[in-house]
């Protein structure tokens, strides 16, 4: 079907261009640049663009994504006659960071004898694969689209319409019930009206924006998955999806986790756990560049409706949330006469999903000052998640959970711990008994010192400008976190991490720059009196 070709760059000596090619700073220009010179060059005389019924080869682009793992770009060409797709076609220029070659590759057809006019309707189309008789709902309402396909064991090219993922009720099997639905591909000649192909697939799970209201009454934008007529609460783009655990005891009932699929209609509860858990995801990938919790692109689960009855004031209250090593659990409070779940706050939501980060990296003991440290550093990301649009810390409610603490004011704020019950010096430190009772050596409590040191540095200025950006603290700190402490640190191994995390950070940095940044850090710490 397609000509196939597959070059590493020290084989397309051409392709280097003249100088020109440095001063391309955008990677499709630059690729389709590639591109042209390859087909139009003699040391590839194998690589032409094909054309067909007095019509050259089109391409048209389909995407641009970065490679982590090879340190490249790829941008990927379709190959068209009089913008008509060609079923299968593809072509792959691979870029490094100054947009040179690294590769390309490419599956091109040539459509032979088709005209680029359909004689049949889509309509007539789609009722040709109805009399397939397979299918629990006609399918004319389903819009092809409209390309070359070739048909291999012929050897004959088609101008044909593909109906795409339609699902298929398979005859049922003796004793075991109906069997899964499953869905094919159907290609339809689009001058005969013959279904010419079959194609099966895997069931598809399609990405889908939907619009919806949170538990704040706030409209968000949230991924869902389609498989066939069916939608879920489930982003499989950032690999997070959310479950109704319908008011049973996370404790007693760990089994049943994580509960529920959710269906539209999105209840506001899940929409705000769903919505912010992408906001987390958004800020771990492009902040810190951290693929998920797990740095693999993992899970990133969470249940909604959840209450330790032990904990329950009654009412389907309970006032707690948490990571629990696997997902995230959310419990919900009465908000006048209705229940608000706990992930109605963005903070709340990352300042737990960062503990699986932690979890996942320097595993700070959760006891004593390690766990104050690991309340800190969710606190600290919470707050950088939450104020992710607003680049000037000085502007920044820095009250966590706000309206979610017993009498409706926040749970904690970083600027001004006292006003929340905590210290906000070592000199102020509280020891307590590592035992439940006693907040396992004061974890929330203590949390308050670390946590109004990262205040001071997020606000330090010099001649009235700020001396970090969020987004160099969020490195600093998370490098901190994940590289630098271990599972015992102490608030001073904390300093001394963040200290070295800057050096290593900003190592390129004008001296005079890099001191102002180390000096900010310093007084940070000072200003609470970790040594």
């Amino acid at each position: 079907m397609f000509a196939a070709l597959a070059k590493e760059q020290s084989d397309l000596p051409t392709f280097a261009f003249e100088p020109a090619a440095t001063q391309v700073v955008d990677p499709e220009t630059a690729a389709r640049r590639y591109l042209g010179h390859a087909l139009t060059s003699n040391s590839v005389p194998d690589f032409t663009a094909p054309s067909a019924e007095n019509a050259d080869s089109q391409f048209k682009v389909i995407g641009t994504e970065t490679v982590p793992l090879t340190h490249t770009r790829t941008v990927k060409f379709r190959q068209a006659f009089h913008d008509i797709p060609v079923y299968g076609s593809l072509v792959t220029v691979e870029l490094d960071d100054d947009n040179k070659l690294v590769s390309l590759n490419s599956a091109l057809g040539e459509p032979t004898n088709v005209p680029p006019v359909a004689k049949i309707s889509a309509t007539r189309a789609a009722s040709a694969v109805d009399k397939k008789g397979q299918f629990k709902k006609k399918i004319a309402g389903v819009a092809p689209r409209l390309s070359f396909y070739y048909e291999a064991k012929k050897d004959k090219w088609h101008l044909a319409y593909i109906f795409e993922d339609v699902e298929v009720t398979m005859p049922e099997s003796a004793g075991s019930g109906p069997l899964r639905p499953r869905y094919f591909d159907y290609v339809v000649d689009a001058n005969t009206g013959r279904v010419i192909a079959e194609l099966p697939r895997t069931p598809t799970m399609a990405a889908e924006e939907q619009l919806a209201f949170d538990a704040r009454n706030v409209q968000r934008t949230i991924n869902v998955e389609k498989i066939g007529a069916r939608a879920v609460l489930k982003d499989t783009v950032n690999n997070i999806q959310t479950f109704d655990f319908r008011f049973r005891d996370p404790n007693v009932n760990d089994a049943l986790l994580p509960g529920d699929e959710i269906g539209p209609a999105w209840p506001p509860a899940a929409v705000s756990a769903h919505a912010n858990a992408a906001a987390v995801a958004h800020f771990l990938r492009e902040v810190v560049l951290r693929n998920n919790i797990d740095n693999r692109g993992g899970p990133m689960n969470a249940s909604i409706n959840c209450v330790v009855m032990r904990e329950s004031p009654g009412g389907n209250q309970w006032f707690n949330a948490y990571w629990n090593g696997v997902q995230m659990v959310y419990g919900q409070v009465l908000n006048g006469n209705q229940l608000l779940t706990l992930a109605a706050a963005l903070d709340i939501v990352g300042h737990e999903m960062f503990h699986g980060v932690t979890d996942n990296t320097s595993r700070l003991e959760y006891a004593a000052q390690s766990g104050a440290l690991n309340e800190s550093y969710s606190d600290i990301f919470g707050m950088l998640i939450a104020n992710r649009g607003n680049p000037d810390p000085r502007q920044w409610d820095w009250r966590l959970g706000q309206g979610f603490a017993r009498g409706g004011g926040p749970i904690r704020d970083m600027s001004d711990p006292a006003s929340r019950g905590q210290p906000a010096h070592m000199n102020q430190y509280r020891i307590m008994p590592v035992t439940q009772n006693g907040d396992w050596g004061g974890v929330h409590v203590n949390s308050g010192i670390h946590n109004k040191a990262a205040y001071l540095m997020l606000v330090a200025e010099e001649g009235g400008s700020l001396v970090f950006t969020p987004d160099e603290v969020a490195a600093v700190f998370y490098v901190a976190v994940t590289q630098l402490l271990s599972r015992t640190s102490q608030f001073r191994d904390s300093r001394r991490a963040v200290v070295s995390a800057a050096r290593t950070l900003f190592r390129t940095a004008p001296s005079a720059q890099l001191a102002r940044r180390i000096s900010a850090i310093d007084a940070s710490f000072d200003g609470v009196g970790i040594a």
